[in-house]
């Protein structure tokens, strides 16, 4: 298994998190965490997702996950390479044009965004010999998304995020007075750019940081669950419902995949308030 990252351009930092190559050299099942959206690519191999209503879907050539609140499962064979894209909550509207709500918990194959260009940035990615000759052509293409959504483009909520990565649990009411709308509205625009309800966003991103905490050197769990969590089998429950396993598990590295990459993304991409979460 190999997991190699690559940062967008500058000018697309905002929108799109990083970039991914990953290769299975043999099958895997893995849990994987709650997560921001993605885009993602089949250069080879095959793969099937698993999210929280059970269901088994295979993934076709080119997909889009919409953010997920809760953990899922992925199914690898032998020899798959994926190339992917992390989509930041800004390029849901941005570059995408599409509700976070509407994508959040699913699978959707590209040719349902009815994207005329699609087909060819595709078929472009599948033939290049590197992930940074697909990341230029990613480049181009979300680069191209935004110019053609320039003037449809919503402002993005940035009190929004700010409260989402917050350190510590903030009130709901103290989210409204920094949105400055109705509590209706605040809700309304967390999912439509995040996907979910800002109380259920607090709980993602809280089990998420714990999740961080526990994967540093010598990490425990009273330190990693803090003060957010009543006691040790709310935050044991809560960790597997946003990272897919038990804490004890996570640190028996039984969710590898989603913990190299937590890591790796950490290390590269610092700069946003989401990019390692």
């Amino acid at each position: 298994m190999e997991l190699v990252f690559h940062l967008p351009r500058i000018d697309l930092r905002d929108y799109i998190r990083c970039y991914y190559f990953f290769t299975a050299d043999q099958a895997l099942v893995q849990p994987l965490c709650a997560e921001i959206g993605n885009i993602r690519v089949l250069v080879s191999g095959s793969a099937r997702l698993r999210f929280a209503d059970g269901l088994m879907t295979r993934c076709p050539s080119a997909f889009v996950i919409g953010p997920t609140t809760s953990a899922y499962v992925a199914e690898i064979d032998s020899g798959a390479r994926v190339f992917g894209a992390g989509i930041l909550p800004r390029g849901w509207d941005a570059i995408l044009g599409v509700s976070a709500e509407h994508a959040a918990d699913r699978m959707l194959d590209v040719t349902a965004l009815e994207w005329r260009a699609g087909a060819p940035v595709i078929d472009a990615i599948q033939n290049a010999r590197s992930i940074s000759e697909m990341a230029a052509i990613a480049d181009t293409f979300f680069a191209r998304r935004l110019e053609q959504r320039a003037r449809r483009v919503s402002a993005y909520p940035r009190a929004l995020e700010a409260w989402i990565t917050h350190g510590s649990d903030l009130e709901l009411d103290r989210l409204v007075e920094m949105m400055d709308v109705s509590r209706r509205q605040t809700d309304r625009l967390a999912k439509r750019y995040f996907g979910a309800s800002p109380k259920l966003l607090q709980r993602k991103y809280r089990a998420l940081r714990a999740a961080d905490m526990l994967g540093k050197p010598g990490g425990d769990w009273r330190a990693a669950a803090g003060e957010s969590f009543y006691d040790q089998s709310h935050f044991i429950k809560e960790f597997r419902a946003f990272v897919g396993v038990t804490p004890q598990e996570y640190l028996n590295k039984q969710a590898q995949l989603t913990a190299i990459s937590r890591a790796e993304r950490k290390r590269i991409v610092d700069r946003h308030p989401l990019a390692a979460l």
